[in-house]
């Protein structure tokens, strides 16, 4: 029988899992508020339902003949939006990136019997998985880094940025104080705090700066961890500015949004990739080992879709594949990390990005060798 799956936003990631659900031979519904959608869903054989996902009792007759959720709704109504969906009982993979602490929900999804995985995109998502396949590896993980951006392939001045995603969604890496660990010890920085230079091979050189992208992964045992986002030089220095002059207030971030909306919205000609390092530091058979993984993806011009809607969206439907693979579902809020628990879930991920054409190299050193 085939399993009938709804997906919440129909933006450039929601489009993009709707359509990978679909050639996996999933029957599949797009729910969003912008009605001119339909036509363009109708192309590709998705439903398409008209929603209001501030109503939850809407939201929960909406999602009640489905079998499976994907949350793909702004960050700012994300917990609600899975609050919903776990109260009517659907199990989902959320990439919603919300403020709020999905955990908190646990006990609800074990009352109702629900799997919930969230932030199950690619940072935070395929980096957390990651940062769990690290932990197996080594005896010892003594440093976790995750650097990653969504970048144009050619900026252009002013800001020499496009966005895969809302303004406003953006703006929230630039003013949400950054979590990381130093020590041990879970500490707070500002955002766009302590800006550095890295190199990336076939892209050149990017400024790295803290934002909070750790989120579960503050609990990992591991002393020393920070995640930064990457963009072209030039970029975070002219975002520091706004924020300088209050731009980026509370009372006045709505407006600076709007006001870069067509300024950051990418063209018809713009293409787009995703870059991301993740770094690990420890002890490995007795040995001090630095081992890093390079992510370079590009926007895919065969089927027109960018490559953050596909590394994000790829590694929802990836996740989801798997939820529905599995006979017993174990009920609770989890996120990717505790899925490399088990290798066979890190193998079988890795393999579905892998044959939609994204995968990270992996490089190795032992650093006592270093000179």
């Amino acid at each position: 029988m085939t399993q009938n799956i709804i997906v919440l936003g129909g933006g450039m990631v929601g489009s993009a899992m709707a359509k990978d659900l679909k050639i996996s031979g999933f029957g599949v519904t797009v729910a969003d508020r912008d009605i001119q959608l339909r036509e363009v869903f109708a192309e590709f054989g998705v439903d398409f339902l008209p929603a209001d996902f501030t109503n939850s009792s809407e939201l929960s007759a909406l999602i009640h003949n489905f079998d499976f959720v994907i949350g793909a709704v702004p960050g700012f109504m994300g917990f609600n939006t899975l609050k919903i969906v776990i109260e009517s009982g659907k199990n989902i993979v959320d990439i919603s990136f919300m403020p709020e602490d999905a955990k908190s929900l646990e006990p609800l999804a074990k009352q109702y019997g629900v799997t919930a995985i969230v932030d199950a995109g690619v940072a935070p998502g395929l980096s957390n998985l990651y940062f769990g396949h690290a932990l197996s590896i080594f005896d010892e993980l003594q440093s976790a880094k995750c650097y990653v951006g969504g970048l144009p392939q050619h900026p252009q001045p002013p800001w020499f940025y496009k966005s895969g995603f809302s303004p406003i969604d953006v703006i929230e890496e630039y003013t949400r104080p950054a979590r990381l660990v130093e020590n041990g010890e879970i500490i707070t920085k500002p955002a766009m705090s302590e800006i550095e230079q890295i190199n990336f091979p076939g892209v050149g050189e990017l400024d790295a700066f803290n934002s909070d992208g750790l989120r579960s992964l503050l609990e990992f045992p591991v002393p020393d961890m920070v995640e930064k986002t990457l963009r072209f030089p030039g970029h975070v220095q002219q975002i520091i500015a706004l924020r300088d002059a209050g731009k980026l207030n509370p009372d006045q971030v709505k407006e600076t949004a709007a006001s870069l909306i067509d300024a950051w919205k990418p063209g018809t000609l713009d293409r787009d990739q995703t870059i991301m390092r993740l770094e690990f530091s420890g002890i490995v058979s007795g040995e001090s080992k630095h081992i890093f993984y390079n992510l370079h993806d590009t926007y895919d011009e065969v089927n027109k879709i960018t490559s953050m809607a596909r590394t994000t969206g790829y590694t929802c439907t990836a996740v989801l594949n798997l939820l529905h693979s599995e006979n017993n579902h174990t009920p609770g809020v989890f996120n990717l990390e505790d899925l490399a628990k088990k290798k066979e879930n890190v193998s079988y991920i890795l393999q579905y990005l892998q044959d939609r054409n994204i995968s990270l190299t992996e490089n190795s050193i032992k650093l006592e060798q270093e000179v």
